[in-house]
């Protein structure tokens, strides 16, 4: 990674890199993208850097048809070398001051990039967090009603979040060790926190995080996401070994009977979850069939933490 952002003279206006980690999602992308032309904070005081990590698509033709529209660029990793990774490249050639992460089936309202700029405006070591709202809608996103409200209390969470690159420099950024899905910025919130800074939650920089329900075909990559985010889970506790990483990562007793309840003592599960969610979408209960789904691929996950940390 780079050592510095180009510097800016006293009193300017903060710049602003906005960072999108994309690996085949260019339908999604390009709602993402259209959100980001509708932004309140002026075009000429943002980025967009789109890092395309080893995808196979048109990629890089979708980001340039927005660039009459916004400053928009595609960085290509020649393989898919995981989120961390894509991530470090976004961040090293960043021109902003402040980098503003997103994923690519994120959707921000047109306040995002100005809540997260008045974050810090007034605070000088930050990291600025907004909300995310589940969403079932790639069309007319932000106008109709989300499924249910993300609860993540993380400190970073890289799907809505904001840093001044030169803590993230600072900080060392994303350790690339985290080749699959999962805590990667967990892990950097970690060393951001060691190093001062505290988080600022702004209401304002909300943002729609796509997730539909899946049709059965997907079941089987949802649970391979989560065989991969246990084994991840793994190497977090070993680097962060303690009472909080384990809290975190759902490494207690308590979690495991929390799992239990959640599947009914292992009766809702990967065999019958596909026909309990058709029955969802038909009857109109998604917001309950987005929790038992939830339950069973967290059933899976502890499933495969145990396996891993004992092995």
């Amino acid at each position: 990674m780079s050592a510095a952002s180009p510097g800016r003279e006293a009193g300017q206006a903060s710049f602003f890199s906005v960072v999108i980690p994309t690996f085949e999602r260019d339908e999604e992308l390009a709602v993402c993208l259209t959100c980001l032309t509708r932004q309140t904070l002026a075009a000429e005081r943002f980025e967009v850097i789109v890092v395309d990590d080893g995808g196979r698509g048109p990629t890089a033709d979708l980001v340039a048809s927005f660039a009459s529209r916004i400053r928009a660029r595609t960085l290509r990793q020649p393989e898919n070398r995981g989120r961390a990774a894509a991530r470090n490249a976004g961040i090293a050639a960043a021109a902003g001051d402040i980098v503003v992460f997103l994923d690519s089936d994120v959707f921000p309202v047109p306040a995002f990039l100005e809540a997260h700029a008045r974050v810090h405006e007034a605070n000088g070591r930050a990291v600025g967090r907004g909300p995310l709202l589940l969403t079932e809608h790639l069309e007319a996103t932000l106008s109709r009603s989300p499924v249910m409200r993300d609860l993540s209390t993380a400190f970073l969470d890289t799907a809505n979040a904001s840093v001044r690159r030169a803590d993230l420099l600072q900080a060392g950024g994303f350790d690339e060790g985290f080749r699959f899905y999962g805590w990667e910025d967990m892990d950097l919130g970690i060393r951001l926190q060691r190093l001062g800074l505290r988080r600022v939650f702004v209401r304002e920089a909300l943002a729609f995080h796509y997730q539909p329900l899946p049709r059965h075909s997907e079941l089987p990559a949802l649970l391979r996401k989560e065989e991969e985010r246990a084994r991840m889970a793994v190497r977090f506790v070993r680097k962060h070994p303690g009472l909080a990483t384990r809290l975190m990562t759902q490494m207690t007793p308590l979690h495991a009977l929390l799992a239990f309840v959640m599947t009914a003592g292992g009766r809702i599960n990967e065999k019958n979850i596909a026909g309990i969610i058709q029955n969802g979408k038909t009857k109109g209960r998604k917001w309950t069939t987005h929790l038992l789904l939830r339950g069973v691929l967290n059933r899976r996950y502890l499933q495969v933490l145990k396996e891993e940390w004992q092995r």
